[in-house]
């Protein structure tokens, strides 16, 4: 890595799922976790991200080999199991959250559609999917707007696909919502055991942590019209702030994919006050030149102990060799 560089590390569910109802969920085990972070911490420099933030405004450098660490989606295994272990090592991290999910409404349609493929498997799911009037097809944007499929079959990134950006929003719900309702019950109970409550939040603030805001509900702002991108934006630094005590308040787009939000998007995200945003672009940033509404970063299993994807690529992309 040279210098002015930082590697930004993204996770999402931290949990042994073999051992929950959902051991398909695709999840990083707390032993992987640890053992990423023994590897970060020889190799790299964990820092927080107020100190990305002033080596991006120009009133610091950053230290060799920094490493920031990220989180999407308020999981409750934030709390649970990375709060301690982060603690213990002396580390910060960076945790997105939205905000209906944490309040408790609903369990967003982006996880809906992870636990039934958990719970039913991809053929399943696609049928019954089927059965309410939706068809799943091979589209040639996938990639293009969720990124490269290396780490899921082709059925799932169909129905992920079909769910997530095809569908409309209203009938993607009321398909999940039925679907969810009959085969794992109530959605709100549900969201209750997934996601980070208000309380946990502030005690995780008062532990050194940072949140940001991942939207009120985890739509694909690319696919709404700039009134609606600012409602789901609108809330979040008041909110974040209310809860946290911060000053800055991040942001992190859902899905993340260059297609996923639009320059409308990160108008908005300057108007409204956030500090930075974070897609899913994979790369280090590099404070010199990168957009602070668009900064990259990689996934957990781009780094070692790779538990799956192409790692050694995103790694020499990390290190800046065939650049």
């Amino acid at each position: 890595m040279t210098p002015g560089t930082c590697l930004v590390v993204m996770y999402h569910y931290v949990r042994d799922s073999a051992a929950t109802r959902f051991p398909g969920i695709r999840a990083l085990a707390p032993s992987l976790f640890e053992r990423q972070l023994d590897w970060l911490q020889a190799e790299h420099t964990p820092i927080d991200l107020g100190t990305l933030t002033a080596a991006l405004d120009g009133r610091r450098a950053l230290p060799p080999r920094a490493a920031l660490l990220t989180f999407d989606d308020g999981f409750i295994d934030h709390f649970e199991t990375v709060f301690p272990i982060l603690r213990a090592r002396g580390l910060s991290g960076t945790f997105f959250v939205a905000e209906h999910a944490c309040l408790g409404h609903d369990v967003l349609n982006v996880h809906k559609t992870h636990f039934l493929l958990a719970h039913l498997g991809a053929d399943a799911f696609g049928r019954e999917v089927q059965a309410e009037g939706a068809t799943l097809a091979e589209s040639s944007r996938t990639a293009a707007v969720f990124g490269p499929d290396r780490w899921e079959h082709a059925d799932e990134r169909r129905i992920k696909q079909l769910l997530n950006y095809e569908l409309s929003v209203a009938d993607a719900t009321r398909v999940l919502d039925r679907l969810f309702q009959q085969h794992l019950g109530s959605s709100e109970a549900f969201a209750r055991d997934l996601y980070l409550q208000p309380e946990m939040i502030r005690d995780m603030a008062a532990g050194g942590m940072t949140f940001g805001y991942h939207t009120r509900s985890h739509r694909m702002l690319s696919r709404l019209p700039p009134a609606e991108q600012e409602d789901e934006l609108r809330p979040g630094p008041a909110w974040i702030r209310a809860l946290t005590g911060q000053a800055d308040v991040p942001f992190c787009y859902p899905w993340g994919g260059p297609e996923t939000y639009t320059p409308d998007t990160v108008r908005l995200l300057a108007k409204l006050g956030y500090s930075v945003a974070f897609n899913t672009v994979r790369q280090p940033v590099d404070t010199a030149s990168v957009r602070r509404y668009e900064l990259p970063r990689l996934d957990t299993r781009d780094l070692p102990p790779h538990t799956s994807g192409d790692g050694a690529a995103a790694m020499a992309a990390a290190e800046g060799e065939g650049a």
